[in-house]
């Protein structure tokens, strides 16, 4: 069995660029002495426990590089650093203690530091626990999940394997499919995402009859490697997945969220996927960071962690991610949770759906048209995102009720009325729970004045 443009996709470090946020991009721009451009980028990753960007940031304080000289910040990381175990922590921070003019103050730093990136600290806000307690998740139970339609001459001649991930929308459509990583590159890609497009889930539905969102599925697909003239095929992938190995060890983000990927696919052997999953998250991947507040809130590969979720969610979401910034308002928005606030979910709503995520956009103008907030209330604003959500989307059911509310609440009872009605009807057409949908036509029925002129 032949291999599909095996030549040269072995990984080549020297030309594929590292992810902009990790410590090895860093590491370039201290070379480079450009180091106001590295030091904000520095700080996130050592906040997030990346113990080499705490000895690299103690430097940093020390020498003044890329900010003033500050002693006590520098020995603080070093003393931070020592309790994640670096090898070179302890004489750094014992140097710095006879450096300092003044050991109360550094004391003062290292516990201000300390209470918030420490190892004990970061177990606790932010690192999952493996999983110890099985819990089962939400499953979209497929409808029709054809496979992808290969040319003729790939029969009995081609082997390959690839990673994607995807979402399911509350309708029970793939949104989002993407090649994570495949062997050989890109080989099976076009033929993959054209199938996937026609993929349809019956979603989990909540306990109010609402279908749930499932963002975030991983599907491994594997072409001819089954027969036992693999062989080959088998030795380069596995070299392949090996060099994926190296990268990842040399703090390259990407690959060691690829790696995880793969692990947690079962292409490889002896590889835990949740370690590379968190390394790569310290590391500052922002899917990596938003696949383990995904394993915090479903229990899969850890322990179940709501606050954990919002806290890794916070930290993807700063770095642009809408994905992220929309669950962790849905997070933020559940009154059950410690960290309920409808305020800063609104302000990370409003930044996902200026990135035109139609989940987020959806759930803005609800909460604008809906909240009971006066902060947070804007039917204005409300009619204008559901309006922009409906020109991808035109009868979705919140976004029919959303501008539904926001008309009356501008005094449009009759048109607000009608659009609350095909709220309904299309909640019925498309087998959602209508009843909230009713329940909001009773509650706005004839209650403000009959719509101005």
């Amino acid at each position: 069995m032949r291999l599909l443009n095996l030549s040269g996709l072995l990984l080549c470090l020297t030309m594929l660029p590292a992810a902009k946020a990790d410590y090895a991009t860093v590491q370039k721009l201290f070379e480079k002495q450009e180091y106001q451009l590295a030091l904000p980028k520095l700080q996130q990753l050592a906040a997030l426990g990346h113990v080499e960007s705490q000895m690299l940031l103690s430097e940093a304080y020390e020498k003044g590089l890329g900010t003033t000289v500050d002693l006590n910040k520098a020995y603080a990381w070093a003393l931070t650093a020592r309790s994640f175990g670096h090898p070179k922590a302890n004489e750094r921070y014992t140097d710095l203690r006879d450096k300092l003019t003044s050991r109360r103050d550094g004391k003062a730093a290292f516990n201000e530091i300390g209470k918030k990136h420490s190892l004990q600290a970061l177990t606790t806000q932010l690192y999952p626990i493996p999983q110890q307690i099985f819990t089962s998740n939400s499953q979209a139970v497929p409808v029709r999940q054809q496979d992808p339609d290969y040319p003729n001459y790939f029969s009995n001649k081609i082997s390959a394997w690839a990673v994607v991930t995807y979402d399911i929308n509350e309708n029970g459509k793939v949104e989002n499919a993407q090649v994570e990583v495949s062997f050989p590159k890109g080989a099976l890609d076009s033929y993959i995402l054209k199938a996937m497009a026609g993929w349809t889930f019956k979603p989990p539905r909540d306990s109010y009859g609402e279908s749930i969102r499932l963002d975030h599925q991983i599907h491994t697909f594997r072409l001819g490697m089954s027969k036992s003239s693999d062989a080959k095929f088998l030795a380069k992938s596995k070299e392949y997945i090996e060099e994926m190995l190296k990268a990842a060890n040399q703090d390259l983000s990407q690959y060691q969220y690829k790696l995880a990927l793969v692990s947690q696919a079962k292409l490889v052997t002896g590889i835990d996927p949740l370690p590379w999953l968190l390394k790569a998250a310290i590391n500052g991947h922002s899917k990596a960071q938003y696949s383990i507040a995904q394993c915090l809130l479903t229990g899969s590969l850890c322990d179940r962690d709501s606050n954990k979720a919002i806290n890794w969610l916070t930290h993807a979401a700063d770095a642009g991610d809408p994905k992220a910034s929309y669950l962790l308002a849905h997070q933020l928005l559940n009154s059950d949770n410690i960290q309920f606030d409808p305020v800063r979910a609104a302000h990370y709503l409003e930044t996902a759906a200026l990135n035109e995520y139609l989940p987020a956009i959806i759930e803005y103008a609800t909460l604008l048209a809906m909240s009971d907030d006066p902060e947070i209330r804007d039917p204005v604003k409300a009619a204008e995102l559901a309006e922009q959500g409906r020109a991808i989307d035109s009868s979705h059911p919140k976004l029919l009720s959303a501008l539904g509310v926001a008309l009356i609440e501008q005094g449009q009872q009759k048109r607000g009325e009608t659009l609350l009605k095909q709220s309904i009807a299309s909640a019925q057409e498309r087998k959602w729970a209508a009843e909230n949908y009713e329940e909001l036509l009773q509650t706005y029925q004839g209650t403000m004045q009959a719509e101005t002129q």
